[in-house]
């Protein structure tokens, strides 16, 4: 059994994969995000390797607006962190840094939140530079189309904030077959070995702020 940092905002989400085995951690509320943020995952825990880090570990202050608020929103992905390196906190910088961990500037600074990792050296994302960037150091990268997630308080939701993959499957938070590029996302998860599993499909495709998965000893 393995354990999920994630937002309890829809607990059937929380239900179906208590369910499937997972145990379940609810995030924190954090009052300084806007609303909609306040549960994400993706905005308060990072984690690098097997250190998990958290907005009490950050030096910088955390704000309520852009980019204040995306500290620790950083893609740790093929043993090198991408993110917005100016806004991101100095702990994490330095931890790479003394871990020989290569830093990638993007101009997306909810770098986390606008990528779905599906394995080692594949992620689907919406963001033209972080595909760029992705790309440029050899990861196979599915650029989708924006919008198409609920993200309630904003237009829509991130693609990264709407599922994760863990032992060969990529969950989806709602029904992904709805979206626009499903064909493409299904063609390749099958193609990186991941199978998708669609958590409660009576909804629609929700950024509920991604997933921290962590091994239990």
């Amino acid at each position: 059994m393995k354990t999920l940092f994630m937002s309890d905002l829809y607990p059937y989400f929380c239900d179906e994969l208590s369910e499937l085995g997972y145990k379940i951690i609810p995030t924190k509320n954090i009052k300084v995000f806007h609303k909609p943020e306040r549960r994400h995952a993706d905005m308060q825990l990072l984690k690098i390797q097997n250190v998990l880090f958290s907005l009490k570990d950050c030096r910088k202050t955390i704000g309520k607006s852009y980019p204040e608020n995306i500290s620790l929103n950083c893609l740790f992905f093929g043993n090198r962190l991408y993110g917005k390196l100016s806004a991101v906190d100095d702990v994490v910088l330095d931890f790479c840094k003394d871990n020989r961990i290569e830093t990638v500037n993007v101009n997306q600074g909810y770098t986390r939140c606008s990528t779905l990792i599906i394995s080692e050296n594949a992620a689907i994302t919406a963001d033209k530079s972080i595909e760029k960037a992705l790309k440029s150091h050899w990861a196979d990268v599915l650029l989708i189309s924006a919008g198409n997630i609920r993200l309630e308080g904003f237009d829509y939701g991130f693609i990264g904030g709407a599922g994760f993959t863990d032992n060969g499957k990529t969950y989806f938070f709602g029904d992904v077959s709805q979206h626009p590029d499903y064909e493409k996302i299904k063609t390749f998860c099958k193609t990186h070995n991941s199978n998708i599993e669609i958590i409660c499909p009576s909804e629609p495709l929700t950024d509920i702020g991604g997933v921290v998965v962590i091994e239990n000893e």
